[in-house]
């Protein structure tokens, strides 16, 4: 596993194969309807290219870095899904809660939730149209107190103030910046974290007003709260919204997989998505 990466690090496809940014520098004629409308196309053609293991339809819909995160934190690339389809954690046909929406220009997240299941669909426009460039599957578990954030007089070294992420780019590190403040305490956490946020993880789904009762309650019982740090992570950029993937130990518990949809809001990069799946098979620490 590579440790540290801005660039190149996890892909199982060259890089010059494979723009690593938006399709182009050409201005949208699109609504953000319309685009959210063609991914959720786009997306029924995946799922039933998924559940009949097709090949043949299912390839020309994934970007060339696609990757998959199962609900079991197993995180798949590209090679791997097209040799080895895995079964969605949620089936079509079911009484499932579909949305779209546009983040920045060029990501559309499509979500599906049905009970405690989710999956997270990043579509990203291409030169040759939307391509999906990430699926985030969660289960959710037991129910575990999450504040998001340091609380009180924790050490918060790493992801505080170093991570092992060298940026390749100036959005690289405002997003990687960003992210670590949002890590660094209350009141920086509420200022990346938008109110239109939803977390979805193995251990519950918090809005960020569950999560501001969390920190109160901490704060006030004199809690201390590391956050977790980072050990891999992966930022792919499309103007003004980005896709971090990053791998984190709990200090308590199994390591997960983080994804996370950014979008630069009046100067600002702030979590719009944000997905934690527990990697199963693995001791906890």
């Amino acid at each position: 596993m590579c440790a540290a990466a801005a660039s190149g690090c996890g892909r199982d496809e060259p890089s010059s194969t494979a723009p690593t940014g938006a399709s182009s520098d050409t201005p949208r004629t699109t609504t953000a309807s319309e685009d959210e409308q063609a991914a959720r196309q786009a997306d029924g053609r995946l799922v039933a290219a998924i559940e009949k293991a097709d090949r043949t339809a299912l390839e020309p819909l994934l970007d060339l870095e696609f990757s998959w995160i199962t609900s079991a934190g197993v995180l798949q690339p590209r090679a791997s899904v097209l040799a080895a389809t895995p079964k969605p954690a949620i089936a079509s046909g079911g009484n499932s809660e579909i949305s779209a929406r546009r983040l920045g220009s060029d990501i559309v997240v499509v979500q599906y939730h049905s009970g405690k299941t989710h999956a997270m669909h990043v579509w990203v426009r291409r030169p040759e149209g939307w391509r999906v460039l990430h699926i985030n599957e969660v289960i959710e578990g037991e129910r575990v107190v999450y504040g998001g954030t340091m609380i009180g007089a924790a050490s918060c070294i790493n992801p505080c103030k170093v991570v092992p992420f060298v940026p390749a780019t100036p959005t690289e590190q405002a997003v990687i910046e960003a992210w670590q403040a949002q890590q660094s305490g209350p009141g920086q956490w509420a200022r990346h974290i938008p109110d239109d946020n939803i977390a979805r993880t193995s251990n519950g789904t918090y809005t960020k007003a569950d999560r501001i009762a969390v920190q109160l309650q901490q704060l006030q019982a004199g809690t201390i709260v590391a956050p977790s740090p980072l050990t891999w992570a992966r930022i792919w950029e499309f103007g003004d919204a980005a896709l971090m993937i990053a791998l984190q130990p709990r200090t308590v518990g199994k390591p997960f997989w983080g994804s996370r949809v950014f979008e630069l809001r009046e100067g600002t990069w702030v979590m719009a998505e944000g997905y934690q799946t527990t990697i199963q098979d693995m001791p906890p620490f």
